[in-house]
């Protein structure tokens, strides 16, 4: 059998594709071995029939089909890990926060006008600044040395500031 890998379809003996047919639930049971879940296994059983049709000239009918399409499914299954294995390799790990950047949506003129508004309402004095440090991430022993006072009454501060924004 003297034929190119590839060969058309149309080629391919009946009896082949009868005899793949028949080692449907083999292949199944050995995607079920060389995979973790359900969608693996589903997906190297489809991959490896393909594999088989397409390299099918290359089946010596002395070497025995149960072995050459064993051989087959493994050597799909060894390429899929290898693949995943470069891909994880090379593909560059993002953090939370900019994962995170990427799926936000920036704010619309609602927001940017609300934002304005409370902004404006704030405490021109030692508290309006009290609560813009800690919503930029400022701790209260940083905001009660700039300030000569302790973290409870930083914490006070801002508790008391906020309280009049949300009544206005």
């Amino acid at each position: 059998m003297a034929h190119a890998i590839n060969a058309p379809a149309d080629t391919r003996p009946a009896e082949f594709d009868a005899r793949l047919m028949n080692y449907f639930p083999h292949l199944r049971r050995l995607a079920g071995r060389l995979s973790n879940n359900k969608t693996e296994q589903e997906d190297l059983f489809q991959d490896s029939i393909a594999y088989v049709l397409s390299h099918w000239t290359s089946f010596r009918p002395d070497g025995g089909f149960y072995n050459w399409i064993t051989l087959c499914m493994r050597h799909v299954a060894q390429n899929g890990r290898r693949k995943s294995q470069l891909r994880s390799r090379h593909m560059p790990t993002v953090s939370d926060e900019r994962a995170m950047a990427a799926v936000m949506t920036p704010p619309n003129q609602t927001d940017a006008v609300a934002l304005n508004e409370t902004l404006a309402a704030l405490d021109p004095g030692r508290s309006g600044d009290v609560v813009m440090m800690r919503a930029m991430g400022e701790t209260l022993d940083v905001i009660g040395t700039k300030y000569g006072i302790g973290k409870e009454r930083v914490r006070q501060i801002e508790e008391k500031e906020r309280n009049r924004l949300r009544a206005a």
